[in-house]
């Protein structure tokens, strides 16, 4: 019988509240699944994935071109994913009008999904969407913490693009977060 329960994985923040870095733990919270090295200057910022820590096989590299609000009638420039494995580009875009933060990008499977941030009085989340609105995946993000950023939740119908689905989520939460 297959696993119908979405895998977990928690993120924490190195450093507290002011680190760049982040690690991504597996369901026990003990086992380290992925190194997220970041880096950032007046204009943009960008990190790599590595699998394990931070020595461990590079995942992704991810870069945003852009750093700030978005002004009236603007739409910025993609956060563009390196993806090691495959050796394929994926585009974040925030598309002409979204002014709710969603991001939207293609999968391996060349179909396209979208993260869509929801926030709440006391509860922020992230969903992605598969284009027919069917939720792949949730972030929720840990409020009043200072270590632990929050914890994604990757249904089986996502875990085909697992490296994709915590790369492109990590970047949704890099850099002001």
């Amino acid at each position: 019988m297959a696993n119908v329960d979405p895998s977990s994985f928690h993120v924490y923040r190195l450093g507290g509240l002011i680190g760049d870095d982040k690690i991504v733990k597996a369901e026990d919270r003990t086992t380290n699944l992925y190194y997220l090295k970041n880096s950032r200057s007046a204009n943009q910022w960008q990190f790599a994935l590595h699998a394990e820590g931070p020595d461990g096989p590079l995942i992704c590299r991810v870069t945003s071109p852009y750093v700030g609000p978005l002004t009236l009638g603007s739409a910025p420039d993609p956060i563009v994913i390196s993806m090691t494995a495959d050796r394929r580009l994926v585009r974040m875009e925030r598309r002409r009008g979204a002014f709710d933060g969603t991001h939207w990008f293609k999968g391996p499977d060349d179909n396209e999904y979208r993260w869509h941030p929801r926030s709440h009085l006391w509860r922020d989340e992230m969903r992605c969407l598969s284009a027919h609105g069917d939720v792949v995946a949730t972030y929720r993000v840990t409020t009043m913490a200072v270590s632990k950023d929050g914890e994604l939740r990757i249904n089986p119908s996502g875990r085909f693009m697992d490296n994709l689905l915590v790369a492109t989520c990590l970047a949704m939460r890099t850099p002001s977060h």
